[in-house]
């Protein structure tokens, strides 16, 4: 008995710990041949707790001048950890997919909404579009965005790995 609640727990505790991703349109079928994901982070229209501007969140700790760089990258590392064959890198322009991250909102604790939409960078198509919900952030880390971005690769790693590569 004490086994079976400990695995409830610790099932309960992972489930937590994970960002929130819901498909809201299309599907991610284009992917099954790809090899390479590129990755973009669009903060332009970001609020900072649904009214404030970003600036706000931004000047409340010191912020590395590469952030979102840097972010990009915490968010294809943790990605890649969890896949096998789709790599994910930073923007450019060999790729034909790509993940524009494109948030929405900050909130006080640094955790943030985005929407995450797959494109087809040769017809400029929208394959699918996510709403991510992290479960992780940090208000004053110099890289600003890097521990819902580290949650972002690893809960959007996870969902392709297992809708896209197992499917193949």
């Amino acid at each position: 008995m004490k086994k079976l609640l400990f695995l409830i727990l610790l099932a309960f505790g992972m489930s937590c710990n994970a960002g929130n991703l819901e498909l809201v349109k299309g599907n991610t079928d284009c992917l099954k041949n790809a090899e390479v994901l590129m990755i973009a982070l669009d903060c332009s229209k970001a609020t900072y707790m649904g009214e404030k501007d970003l600036d706000v969140f931004l000047k409340k700790a010191r912020r590395r001048m590469d952030w979102v760089e840097k972010s990009v990258d915490y968010f294809c590392e943790w990605f890649n950890d969890k896949t096998k064959r789709l790599v994910a890198e930073p923007l450019n322009k060999d790729g034909q997919f790509k993940l524009d991250i494109i948030v929405k909102d900050v909130q006080r604790s640094g955790r943030i909404t985005a929407e995450i939409r797959l494109m087809d960078t040769n017809t400029g198509n929208s394959e699918a579009v996510f709403l991510f919900k992290s479960s992780d952030g940090d208000n004053n880390d110099e890289i600003t965005l890097r521990d819902p971005m580290k949650d972002a690769g690893e809960t959007m790693g996870k969902y392709l790995r297992k809708v896209v590569e197992k499917a193949k």
